[in-house]
């Protein structure tokens, strides 16, 4: 007697609870897919962020660190755009003596490392203001690097002339041009060189163009307005000090460095 062959296979009902259960899957697999995606965008992202400001901040402090004593001036109060300005040393001795009760073109030194840029001699800057004036008498001279011999220890000045104070421990430096650092209302942190002295701080600096070191600052911080530079003066308790807060932010990521850098202060 013949027997009948059974079937086997999926019912229909059986098909359709596959796929739906596959589908149910696929969709949870495919959330956790986007948000791991997300994630790490975020963290990239933020990553990003953070190096840029460490970049920034590292830069800011090392030229910080060298700047000329009581030269750092601060101007937040011009508006939409924020500025720190110095004279960065670039050399620096010990002297005999200096031009104080008449003017000279020169005096004898210790020998010192001579100035890779355009540079200026200053002598007890003891105020901010003396320094940008530039004033004859002052506490700064322009450099000739044509007739000095910083080997032999002698200091060259373009012009006669008379410093207003004697250094107490007899020291003398050499600086560079001032220097600006800027973050202006597109939240560009950028760095200004070579436009000059002025006894009035230019923010911007004027007739230069700044070299851009970050970018996506922020000036305002649920509705409150960012201060990214502050200076405190120096005074015998303590060395002076400038407060960095850089507040970074890109596509809703936030990211905030508050540093402070202590500044020489015995000129």
């Amino acid at each position: 007697m013949l027997r009948r062959a059974r079937q086997s296979g999926f019912t229909l009902v059986e098909l359709i609870v596959v796929i739906v259960v596959l589908g149910a899957i696929s969709a949870g697999t495919a959330l956790y897919v986007v948000r791991s995606m997300e994630a790490y965008s975020d963290t990239v992202r933020r990553d990003q962020l953070t190096s840029g400001a460490r970049v920034a901040v590292e830069r800011l402090t090392r030229e910080l660190r060298n700047a000329l004593p009581n030269s750092v001036r601060v101007d937040n109060d011009s508006g939409t755009t924020h500025c720190i300005e110095f004279f960065p040393v670039e050399s620096g001795s010990s002297y005999d003596s200096v031009p104080r009760t008449a003017a000279n073109i020169s005096f004898a030194a210790i020998a010192y490392a001579p100035p890779q840029t355009p540079a200026h001699v200053a002598v007890f800057p003891h105020a901010t203001q003396p320094l940008y004036t530039h004033n004859n008498p002052g506490p700064l001279a322009d450099y000739d690097p044509a007739n000095s011999e910083p080997a032999n220890g002698v200091v060259y000045l373009d012009n006669d002339h008379r410093f207003t104070h004697d250094s107490p421990r007899k020291r003398f430096f050499l600086t560079g041009e001032p220097v600006s650092y800027c973050v202006d209302p597109d939240g560009d942190l950028k760095r200004y060189r070579g436009y000059g002295i002025d006894s009035t701080q230019s923010v911007p600096p004027t007739g230069v163009t700044g070299a851009l070191l970050a970018e996506n600052l922020q000036l305002s911080d649920g509705g409150n307005a960012v201060t990214p530079f502050a200076y405190t003066a120096g005074s015998l308790q303590r060395s002076a000090v400038v407060t960095l807060d850089l507040r970074f932010m890109e596509e809703g990521e936030w990211v905030r460095l508050l540093h402070e850098v202590q500044i020489r202060n015995v000129p």
